[in-house]
């Protein structure tokens, strides 16, 4: 079972399940904030849990756009900060793109690929800087397969140094810790989680990528943890999480990761594909349209 903390209780439940009590606390025990998009219900200081031996959490409370969410995961650990390699996903995040289409700071793989290099000039005690860009992904395959009990597996995504970016990444950065028997977790504290738009998806694909990194360091995913301090509903959102809670929940589903996938290669998301990659038993109720925040 997945499980869910949330205004001091512990719930534990079906991922739909588990999905409907968080918007269910959040609509009936939520404070009211006004924002730069009007009114939200909000709370603070909660956290899920997923075991990915019991499912895989994507929500079958409403149909999701399943090609979409393969498609921001293979962006996300790509190296294209163009909206246009989104293909129809790019709408999510055009509103934050400049002129040209480049989301630049605003994009996960610039920081999990492409950490920015650091003037070498800034010279600190005991502390030698890079020059040259980090691809913080490719090293956390790296440590875990030279070293599968360590604990330095870790991806930063918050930038202090980028000034005014148009959305700073609502996720601040990944955990990997492996476990004794073989298993593998990962740890995503989230600063702002939109609990109707971005939440289903993030959670997913961050599912996601704890299963591709695992099945490269020849490990087993499990657990993945999203302790988040802002979770919240957007006004223009309520109707749909009130008909979200009334929804039945749907049997677990599976995610796939086809065997065609070299991923003992030295650098294996390059060659991981769209193809490589599907769901099985996922049988949603139908699908609400939704707009972004």
């Amino acid at each position: 079972m997945h499980t869910l903390i949330v205004n001091g209780q512990s719930i534990r439940g079906n991922w739909d399940a588990i999905y409907a009590r968080y918007l269910q606390e959040i609509m009936e025990h939520g404070d009211i904030y006004t924002g730069r998009n009007g009114e939200t219900k909000t709370v603070f200081g909660s956290s899920v849990t997923v075991d990915l031996r019991k499912g895989f959490p994507l929500t079958r409370l409403r149909k999701m756009p399943i090609q979409n969410l393969f498609r921001e995961f293979l962006f996300d650990i790509g190296f294209d900060q163009n909206v246009e390699a989104l293909g129809p996903a790019k709408h999510f995040w055009s509103f934050l793109a400049d002129a040209n289409g480049d989301l630049g700071a605003s994009a996960y793989n610039r920081q999990w690929r492409m950490w920015p290099p650091s003037d070498t000039d800034s010279r600190i005690a005991n502390e030698e800087l890079s020059g040259k860009e980090v691809d913080q992904l490719q090293r956390v395959i790296e440590v875990l397969r030279r070293t599968p009990n360590s604990r330095h597996a870790t991806v930063i995504t918050h930038n202090p140094t980028a000034i005014n970016p148009a959305c700073p990444p609502c996720h601040i950065g990944l955990q990997f810790q492996p476990s004794s028997d073989g298993y593998l977790d990962v740890m995503v504290p989230a600063r702002s989680n939109d609990m109707v738009v971005g939440f289903p998806l993030d959670i997913a694909r961050y599912a996601i990528i704890l299963t591709v990194i695992a099945k490269a360091v020849d490990m087993r995913p499990r657990y993945v943890y999203m302790p988040s301090a802002n979770s919240h509903i957007y006004e223009n959102c309520y109707n749909i999480a009130r008909e979200l809670i009334g929804r039945s929940a749907e049997p677990e589903c599976s995610l796939l990761v086809m065997p065609e996938w070299t991923s003992n290669a030295q650098y294996p998301l390059e060659s991981l594909k769209r193809e490589h990659l599907g769901l099985s038993n996922y049988q949603p109720h139908e699908a609400i349209k939704i707009a972004v925040n």
